[in-house]
């Protein structure tokens, strides 16, 4: 028995050293900051894209800071942070031709571009906190922030942790192991409502009205969305930073508004339709709220966007894209910076 006891300790002693090697040899643990998808650092890429026409070859580039867009310009040199998800990513949108490439053609500002696939509000702190806000020499006038179209298919489920405690929140960007894991269940995780191509928007079969779920939305509003946004906010007044909210569409073929109605193409859509314009409404609040620090800017009421915008119920083409930043690039000239550290 003792024997069994040794070999079995051994083993596991391998196992256990075998795990440390590969962490320290596959890991993100020396990093001084940390966005949740590592594998953004260094990496340039081109590819096909057919998803919108004309199809051809795009270029994706991310600098050694994980930021897109930078190009040749210093860290200091940057004007603008843009924080969000894939619609601020735009992976399939070549380099030139993003919203923020069109910013920093229509205005001379640098825009970086730190955006994620599948950022909601409560990865925003992170990001800043954890990522943007330590890298050496970053202080830029402003920090926009895309937000809606993730965090409206998530009214039922919970936040992503944020205290500074959290030990997911400092084990999910560094641990090669979990990140294996996230990829392995992301392949078996079923489809959501917000993915490129996610839906056949092509046609309209019909509108339907949405039946609100007001207790739903709400509930998940207050509890949860309203309160992290305001500390998204109050980590950049720490930094005495000027931030930008930015509401975001959808594809005026799949959803439309009129007045307080919201009418859908597709039932499946309604529930994250209805949440989103509650989403938008409450970025307002909030942000008029903290007039000092904040700016708002409801563009997906202010500028009309047509099908050829989009490729699929969100994600814009290089046509919706320079829509976008010629918008932002006017709404830009009229916010003030705040003196910052």
């Amino acid at each position: 028995m003792p024997s069994i006891l040794k070999i079995i300790a051994i083993n596991l002693a391998l196992i256990l050293f075998g795990l440390v090697l590969a962490e320290l040899t596959f890991g993100n643990w020396f990093m001084p900051y940390a966005p949740p998808d590592p594998k953004v650092f260094d990496r340039k890429f081109s590819g096909w894209q057919d998803l919108y026409e004309p199809h051809g070859t795009i270029t994706y580039i991310r600098d050694q800071y994980g930021l897109r867009g930078v190009r040749d310009n210093p860290i200091s040199k940057i004007d603008i942070v843009t924080v969000g998800g894939s619609t601020t990513d735009q992976v399939f949108i070549t380099e030139g031709q993003t919203w923020q490439d069109v910013i920093h053609a229509e205005t001379g500002l640098v825009v970086a571009n730190a955006g994620i696939d599948g950022m909601a509000l409560s990865t925003h702190i992170v990001v800043v906190e954890d990522w943007l806000h330590r890298i050496p020499g970053l202080h830029p006038r402003y920090y926009l922030h895309f937000l809606g179209v993730n965090d409206a298919s998530r009214p039922s489920r919970p936040a992503i942790l944020t205290g500074r405690d959290s030990w997911s929140r400092f084990l999910r960007p560094r641990s090669a192991i979990y990140l294996a894991i996230r990829r392995i269940q992301d392949r078996f995780a079923p489809p959501l409502i917000v993915s490129h191509k996610g839906m056949n928007v092509g046609t309209t079969q019909g509108w339907v009205k949405v039946e609100l779920d007001q207790e739903k939305i709400s509930n998940y509003i207050e509890a949860s969305f309203r309160p992290t946004l305001r500390t998204l906010i109050k980590v950049h007044q720490v930094k005495n930073e000027t931030v930008i909210l930015v509401t975001q569409p959808a594809n005026p073929l799949a959803v439309r508004r009129e007045g307080d109605a919201v009418f859908v193409s597709s039932p499946f859509i309604s529930d994250w339709a209805a949440t989103l314009w509650a989403i938008n409404r409450t970025m307002s609040q909030v942000c008029h709220e903290e007039a000092v620090s904040c700016h708002f800017i409801d563009m997906a009421d202010e500028l009309r966007f047509e099908p050829e915008d989009f490729y699929d119920l969100v994600h814009y083409t290089p046509k919706g894209a320079s829509r976008i930043g010629k918008f932002l690039s006017r709404r830009l000239e009229s916010i003030p910076a705040r003196g910052h550290e």
